[in-house]
């Protein structure tokens, strides 16, 4: 089922979420809503709908629409979602993941409709829609954890969520470590954890996550970036070069490769 497919996609994206939380600096974003704001103002989804499709062919206006008139069954749910995720939007599908949720309400269905709001939130460029898709991200995995408290992936993103939007970091982090207190080697929580520690200034902390993600997955760059940013942040000139060096031959990507180099040469020259 095409549905089973997309769930397995989101599970093995759900590790990298973080990264786009932290480093595109989410919670500055979200800072300029008021929860206030968030809380008053009330999301038309139709009306969301009815402005996306404006942006479409007339050939795919038509498919759209006749979808539409079948979305009260699993069947039809099935297709719009497949075809809102062909068009790329992910808001757009994660509500109708959600309704299939709803009327399927098992632990993959949640989780896939958690990870399509979460994807969209850590995507988004609007800060009102990623409060918006957040807070619903939360609710859905909270639904799984409902079924299935020994989740981890569940509960790491509803602890990234509560760190960002609620920002409420105690108890983010009480629930990182208690999944970590479940798995030792549990990425998704390290990673998360290592983040926080990088933006709270916590070094030596992030650079004992780090260290172990590199053991973990030692052919990762990223991994190998952000150590090499918590030595350089800390003032480990020596281990920062030699860190990014280390992240540069594991990467593929040419202008990757350039920005370290200009990293490097950054360091070399203080």
């Amino acid at each position: 089922m095409t549905v089973t497919r997309n769930q397995i996609i989101v599970v093995s994206i759900i590790a990298l979420l973080a990264a786009f939380l932290f480093a595109k600096g989410y919670k500055t974003s979200i800072g300029e809503v008021s929860t206030a704001t968030i809380k008053s103002s009330v999301f038309d989804i139709e009306a969301y709908i009815a402005e996306e499709k404006k942006e479409l062919s007339p050939v795919t206006v038509e498919k759209v629409k006749l979808l539409e008139a079948d979305t009260k069954t699993q069947n039809g749910l099935q297709k719009i979602i497949v075809l809102w995720d062909s068009l790329n939007n992910q808001l757009i599908s994660a509500h109708y993941m959600e309704q299939y949720a709803t009327i399927e309400p098992s632990e993959k269905n949640w989780f896939a409709a958690g990870s399509k709001f979460y994807t969209f939130a850590s995507l988004s460029n609007d800060s009102q829609l990623i409060a918006i898709s957040a807070s619903k991200a939360k609710k859905a995995f909270e639904k799984v954890l409902e079924l299935n408290p020994n989740n981890l992936d569940a509960q790491t993103a509803t602890a990234a969520i509560i760190v960002q939007i609620d920002q409420d970091v105690m108890r983010g982090v009480a629930l990182l470590k208690d999944v970590v207190s479940k798995d030792s080697n549990n990425v998704q929580a390290i990673f998360t954890l290592g983040m926080l520690s990088i933006q709270s200034g916590q070094f030596d902390k992030a650079e004992e996550r780090f260290q172990k993600l590199i053991k973990l997955q030692p052919f990762n760059p990223e991994y190998y970036f952000y150590l090499g940013e918590v030595y350089a942040k800390s003032g480990n000139t020596i281990k920062a070069i030699k860190t990014y060096e280390t992240c540069k031959t594991l990467l593929k990507d040419d202008e990757a490769k350039k920005e370290i180099e200009t990293l490097i040469i950054k360091l070399k020259n203080i």
